[in-house]
């Protein structure tokens, strides 16, 4: 799925940061309001928040055009699951991204192999040595007692990932790290050099992450 793609299966109104009871007024003030603060100076101190600035405002025009034109065909805003039903544990190589036993590129050069051999992924990272037996069994055992939402996890989660920011592997491997840090998930974002601060700041997603959000 193309960024284009993925930010048109997200409610326009959530990219840009309204709910979908928004009215003309404030649908046009947050667009005005996002364009401004995305073209700003401050947004292009390093190659990282250009290129974010950049990829957010595109995704943003495309979001107002489609409100402007009644685009409602989109999937809703998805809320955070209050049952264990709707509830699942992190894959093994986002727990282990989180935990800083391996890299995201790690995970994702193991993740490419996999396709290739069709074996599972702890093995490919025992094989590259970069865990051991026992440390693998451990990461399964803690796999087990870890819960995430089994859909993109919230509204900030949902609104960078639509934006075309973020993974929806990288939000689900904060919300893992969120659980010790207690820290507000963009921040964690931007502290593993996934987000430019610069951009986090210009969308306004610095609002803190409640315990049922955290998983």
């Amino acid at each position: 799925m193309t960024a284009l793609q993925k930010a048109r299966s997200t409610c326009p109104y959530l990219l840009l940061g309204l709910t979908p009871s928004a009215g003309e007024d404030e649908v046009a003030q947050a667009y005005k309001n996002l364009k401004t603060s995305l073209d700003e100076d401050d947004c292009l101190s390093s190659p990282q928040s250009w290129v974010q600035a950049r990829q957010a405002v595109l995704t943003i025009e495309d979001a107002y055009k489609r409100i402007l034109a009644g685009d409602e065909s989109d999937e809703p805003v998805k809320k955070v699951p209050d049952d264990l039903e709707s509830l699942l544990p992190p894959k093994l190589g986002q727990l282990l991204v989180a935990s800083g036993k391996i890299t995201l590129e790690q995970l994702q050069d193991a993740l490419r192999e996999q396709v290739v051999l069709q074996i599972p992924l702890g093995e490919i990272l025992k094989s590259a040595s970069l865990v051991t037996q026992m440390e693998l069994d451990s990461f399964l055992l803690s796999q087990r007692l870890i819960t995430l939402p089994a859909d993109t996890p919230h509204q900030i989660g949902q609104r960078l990932i639509g934006l075309g920011l973020v993974t929806e592997d990288m939000v689900r491997i904060a919300l893992v790290e969120q659980r010790t840090s207690q820290k507000p998930l963009g921040r964690i974002l931007v502290e593993r050099g996934w987000l430019a601060d610069e951009i986090l700041q210009a969308l306004g997603c610095l609002e803190a992450i409640s315990p049922l959000e955290e998983g």
